[in-house]
């Protein structure tokens, strides 16, 4: 027997009735997690700069020691970044010494993404400084806790996703206030999922097709 097929706006639709918005910015769940994640970041940021390497720079060293000599498509693809903002991104690592950029032999049309010495003898210890952050922000936790954490944060991602992708296709559910003016101009790139995180940095699931469609990114720790 066929499954029955659910709408997409059924499935952006909120579970439970909308509750006000606190005036106190630490009730707001929405509002803790993107907090905890610029700290997160600046908590990476200051330790790895320490090494010369910049933000950006961070997540595209994280996919590329995982997958080198891919194309620009292809690392586009991976941290869910829409490609001229990654060519802008690797410009720049070319002039830190970081990464090459090459016409592929077989397609002129393609452009291969190669790590430098420097950007390999990096790894082992950003990747040390990343598992070092991550046992900062989880020492309090027990391990059931930060296990539970984890399913809760994976669940709300997957339930913003699910709006984003919906929204973005001008599906307005039953609010028709919510709905886009103009969903043929909504940012295509916003309705990607990000990179996924692992030690503070990527998994690919297709890096959603960036947080999801990605290339073989494997998570580790959190």
């Amino acid at each position: 027997m066929a499954k029955k097929r659910i709408p997409s706006a059924e499935l952006a639709k909120p579970t439970r009735p909308a509750r006000r918005l606190s005036d106190d910015l630490d009730e707001s769940i929405g509002f803790l997690i993107a907090d905890t994640a610029r700290a997160v970041k600046r908590a990476l940021y200051l330790r790895i700069a320490q090494h010369g390497i910049r933000g950006g720079s961070w997540f595209c060293l994280r996919a590329l020691w995982q997958a080198d000599a891919v194309t620009q498509r292809e690392l586009s693809g991976t941290l869910g970044i829409m490609e001229p903002s990654v060519v802008e991104m690797l410009r720049s690592m070319e002039r830190e010494g970081l990464v090459r950029r090459e016409r592929d032999a077989d397609d002129r049309r393609k452009v291969r993404v190669y790590l430098t010495p420097r950007a390999k003898k990096l790894e082992e210890p950003l990747l040390a400084i990343a598992d070092h952050v991550n046992a900062i922000m989880l020492g309090g936790m027990a391990g059931a806790e930060e296990t539970r954490l984890k399913h809760m944060l994976t669940a709300i991602r997957a339930t913003l996703r699910r709006d984003i992708s919906a929204t973005a296709a001008g599906v307005a559910g039953k609010d028709k206030r919510l709905a886009l003016a103009e969903p043929s101009k909504f940012d295509a790139d916003i309705a990607k999922p990000g990179p996924s995180d692992g030690r503070n940095g990527t998994k690919r699931s297709a890096a959603a097709a960036t947080p999801t469609r990605a290339v073989g990114l494997k998570a580790r720790r959190t």
